[in-house]
């Protein structure tokens, strides 16, 4: 059962990225990887080997001398330990394929310090790719943002000595001046909910419904429900107290809690 949760949470992840990666890509490139960039091209086609291969990202860049090389990005929320095979694998088709030099970087967006080998010296063949730890980077360095979806790693990075609660402020509030509609804020909002349960931050759930209550108009929106959802499925599994007092703390209807009862009562 903890398998298949894992991989419902690294497919929400993958999901952020997807919505994302068009406007994470710059930012990732101006702040933390450091090229200066001419002209991006996306690069479309999917790398044909015996089956389909999707990158998480493939540009060709050009930079202002001129110069053009492949930059492939693959962002990781585990940390795989046979990562290397398959970044020798891509750079082998991208090299066969566009004759550029290739720029390799996995983003690991997970918690923790990654151990996975990104070096390969065997057999008198070499290869490398570069490991960014979205981790190491302090958050403030995104927080200075115009970008929302930039905004938003800063959740992933390093808090530093700040408290988690008032980095996470810190991170809402820039998000409401960044996005002029509601709805699309609210989306951020989700997005920022699910990441930061990636980082295990030390919130309680209730202390975060309070921190984005005023954000929040209606009553029974997606990110009040589900919020609550964990509250109430938590406080089901560790606390041993009754449906009517679990109900009261998470105010939430009698009916409610015994659904999700009955559900994980279902799952043992």
């Amino acid at each position: 059962m903890e398998k298949k949760s894992t991989k419902q949470e690294g497919n929400q992840y993958d999901k952020i990225v997807k919505e994302n990666i068009e406007s994470i890509i710059p930012a990732l490139m101006n702040s933390v990887l450091g090229f200066k960039v001419s002209k991006a091209e996306v690069i479309k086609e999917k790398l044909q080997q015996t089956k389909e291969k999707e990158a998480d990202a493939l540009r060709i860049i050009t930079d202002p001398n001129g110069r053009k090389f492949i930059l492939h990005l693959e962002f990781q929320v585990d940390d795989y330990s046979k990562m290397i095979y398959r970044m020798i694998d891509y750079w082998g088709l991208l090299k066969y394929k566009y004759h550029l030099p290739v720029r390799q970087y996995v983003i690991f967006i997970g918690s923790g310090k990654p151990k996975m080998q990104s070096i390969l010296a065997e057999d008198g063949n070499y290869f490398q790719f570069q490991m960014i730890n979205i981790t190491e980077f302090d958050y403030k360095r995104f927080l200075v943002s115009n970008n929302p979806e930039e905004i938003i790693l800063a959740v992933l990075s390093n808090f530093g000595e700040e408290k988690p609660e008032n980095a996470l402020n810190e991170i809402i509030h820039r998000l409401e001046e960044t996005t002029s509609e509601q709805r699309t804020f609210q989306k951020y909002l989700r997005q920022l909910r699910v990441l930061s349960k990636l980082r295990k931050l030390d919130l309680k759930f209730d202390d975060m419904i309070q921190n984005i209550a005023k954000y929040i108009d209606a009553e029974n929106d997606y990110l009040v429900i589900n919020t609550k959802k964990e509250i109430v499925e938590n406080l089901l599994r560790e606390s041993g107290l009754s449906v009517d007092k679990i109900a009261k703390m998470a105010k939430v209807t009698l009916d409610f809690v015994k659904s999700i009862q009955e559900k994980l009562n279902s799952e043992k």
